[in-house]
């Protein structure tokens, strides 16, 4: 326990004592109130649920102050290591290894796949996709923690954003940025080549949580994603939370299952609470460049 909340205060700035900080508004209320086994949500198969890994999860994850999306190419292509294979994730983590010394801070760099709506089904199939392995030209870019969107940046352009990001603390002004629509963007781990775990489990939740949302009516205002590997396969169904309201802002989510994903829609998106069983940790919002922007 004593390494936990050590790993806690490291990323957190919390004490030792409290392992949950207190400007994020926790909630006690149970995460799920479906009986177990559930059988009226989907489940992962059995077997992969039996490799997911029990204990606390708060203080699971490494701390960062920044996370660049790149829009680039579906989960069931992307190969096991996306900064070993040839597309934009290489070009823009191998500028943010060159920078992250100057900006002292980690950086998450991952694919973002917006249209992946696959059923678990087809998501244990063992046969591999095709990969392109070819750069692309251009690629849409997600911003954290300003919340917006580059629509159009090239290999040739991205060293020269990622400088500026990292070592400038701010957009270059030659790359025109848009707010992100919406409240609240909500990312699932999807990437099947890294670890089955979340290849299996993530495409799950990602169906579950769009269907959801268009029953509760937060069509345009909640947006669902999948992502590559952003660490803790062992915790799978891993998601990370981003929105517009700071406190809610870059918490991660583990072990989540489809019996919470309303609760999650309901409680922490739309109510503003964070449940403390579920709870891996969040952004470091203490910089400067992490200051919310009202748009």
């Amino acid at each position: 326990m004593n390494f936990i909340t050590n790993l806690v205060s490291n990323i957190t700035g919390s004490s030792p004592q409290e392992p949950f900080p207190s400007s994020i508004p926790f909630t006690e209320d149970p995460c799920s109130t479906c009986e177990e086994p559930c059988t009226t949500h989907p489940q992962i198969p059995t077997y992969l649920a039996k490799k997911i890994e029990g204990g606390p999860l708060v203080g699971t994850m490494k701390p960062y102050k920044r996370h660049i999306m790149v829009l680039e190419g579906r989960s069931k292509d992307w190969q096991e290591r996306l900064e070993s294979s040839d597309g934009m994730v290489k070009v823009v983590g191998g500028q943010v290894d060159q920078w992250a010394g100057k900006a002292g801070y980690r950086t998450i760099v991952t694919a973002c796949d917006p249209v992946v709506n696959v059923s678990v089904e087809n998501a244990t199939k063992e046969q591999e996709q095709p990969t392109s392995q070819r750069v692309e030209k251009m690629a849409q870019f997600f911003l954290f923690p300003e919340l917006v969107s580059l629509e159009s940046v090239s290999a040739a352009e991205a060293p020269t954003l990622v400088q500026g990001l990292l070592v400038d603390n701010q957009i270059p002004a030659s790359f025109p940025s848009t707010p992100l629509p919406g409240r609240a963007w909500i990312f699932v781990c999807t990437h099947k080549k890294r670890d089955k775990r979340c290849g299996v489990a993530g495409p799950l939740l990602v169906d579950e949580f769009r269907k959801a949302v268009e029953e509760m009516g937060l069509v345009g205002e909640v947006f669902v994603y999948g992502c590559s590997h952003f660490g803790g396969h062992k915790y799978a169904g891993n998601i990370i939370i981003y929105h517009r309201n700071p406190s809610m802002d870059g918490n991660w989510y583990g072990r989540v299952r489809s019996c919470h994903v309303r609760q999650i829609l309901q409680t922490t998106v739309v109510e503003g609470k964070i449940f403390k069983e579920l709870w891996r940790g969040a952004m470091d919002r203490s910089s400067e460049h992490s200051e919310r922007k009202d748009w």
